[in-house]
């Protein structure tokens, strides 16, 4: 660990005596960097001591930073950038979260690099410390940057949210949102939604989505998918269908994600006639089942025992996709649930016969990889 030197701690102590009466506010931060300058004449390494002094109003709600030296050295901006975020690291895990605030607002102030880490770590700790106050604002600084959340940073959105029960708290930070994003897709707010209701807070993702729902443009498919999947699996069916037909109302007509979504949670619950129905409506509307939606309806025919129709799916499946193992595997079993073991049998002889051919786990890994990838592709067009 290293330290000032004796004549920069001098002058140091100086600067902080003198600039506690100088300045008004009553708070006060200096911050002391130390940079790397080549001189031109002697190949010698000199410091250079910059001071930033940023003031805070009373209340700490709004932050005031005082413009500091200006960079005469171009080639020191990058030093200078790192330190800056450095000593907002060291300021968060002293705990001294306002005055790391304060830093960051400065540090923007100055359009200087803010890395995605420092902002994660301001977002854990304020989260951490119950304060949802410096926790938005910080997010608010993240989204106004040129970088984009990762999964980290919506984590820490469902931890924060996980300890806020002040409802209006939550719709302003959610209008704050919707404001800074008005003009891009929204894809912020979903990721959103997705974390909270990952972290089993139902009832908050819903007072996001009821928000939303007061303007189209703040929400699309992806929006209502979601809340599809998560009321889902909370066991809520009769508020997911009421979503569905609300979707095509609000003029976002439900896909493949959306009936693949559906027609999963019924199968679960095992109601198969309203499987059976939106397996039609499916086909009504033009869209062609996927792997995952023969996979659901025809274990969902299994289970009720209805072989007949899990095996024309079944058919119907292999003419235009390659089976998994998975498929195989559930109507087998299902046949031999229901006393068929002579086609049990050739199933399996069949599913053995063609294990190679056969979509298996890693198979389905990369189909899934397939599909982040174009996603996070989007999201970035989306932004650009």
């Amino acid at each position: 660990m290293w330290r000032f030197p004796p004549a920069v701690a001098l002058l140091l102590r100086r600067s902080l005596a003198s600039s506690s009466s100088l300045l008004p506010a009553p708070r006060c931060l200096m911050h002391a960097l130390l940079v790397e300058e080549h001189s031109t004449t002697h190949m010698k390494l000199t410091m250079t001591l910059r001071c930033h002094y940023l003031c805070g109003s009373a209340d700490g709600d709004e932050d005031e930073a005082i413009e500091p030296p200006s960079r005469d050295c171009s080639t020191a901006t990058a030093s200078i950038d790192l330190v800056d975020t450095a000593y907002v690291e060291r300021l968060c895990r002293s705990g001294n979260l306002p005055d790391a605030v304060k830093v960051l607002r400065h540090l923007r102030y100055e359009q200087a690099h803010v890395g995605l880490h420092t902002f994660n770590m301001l977002l854990q700790h304020t989260a951490e410390a119950n304060n949802f106050i410096l926790f938005s604002k910080v997010f608010r600084y993240l989204l106004v940057s040129k970088l984009a959340p990762d999964s980290t940073s919506y984590v820490n959105v469902a931890k924060a949210l996980q300890k806020l029960d002040d409802c209006e708290l939550i719709l302003k930070f959610v209008r704050e949102i919707l404001e800074i994003t008005h003009d891009r897709e929204p894809t912020v707010i979903n990721r959103i939604i997705f974390a909270t209701a990952k972290y089993g807070h139902v009832d908050k993702s819903l007072i996001i989505f009821e928000e939303l729902k007061k303007d189209r443009s703040n929400l699309d498919v992806v929006t209502f998918n979601t809340i599809l999947d998560m009321l889902g699996k909370a066991g809520r069916v009769d508020q997911m269908l009421h979503e569905v037909r609300l979707m095509e109302e609000l003029g976002h007509p439900p896909d493949i994600v959306t009936y693949n979504t559906v027609i999963n949670c019924l199968r679960r619950l095992g109601k198969l006639d309203q499987c059976k129905v939106f397996a039609g409506e499916m086909s009504e509307r033009g869209i062609t089942p996927d792997l995952r939606t023969y996979t659901a309806l025809i274990d969902s025919f299994g289970r009720a025992g209805h072989i007949t129709d899990a095996l024309e799916m079944f058919d119907q499946m292999k003419n235009s996709h390659k089976p998994s193992i998975y498929v195989y595997r559930a109507l087998i079993s299902n046949l031999k649930k229901a006393g068929r073991f002579e086609l049990a049998q050739k199933l399996s002889e069949e599913m053995n016969s063609s294990a190679s051919d056969l979509l298996g786990p890693e198979d389905l890994k990369q189909k899934l990889k397939g599909k982040r990838i174009r996603n996070r592709r989007d999201c970035v067009s989306e932004r650009i």
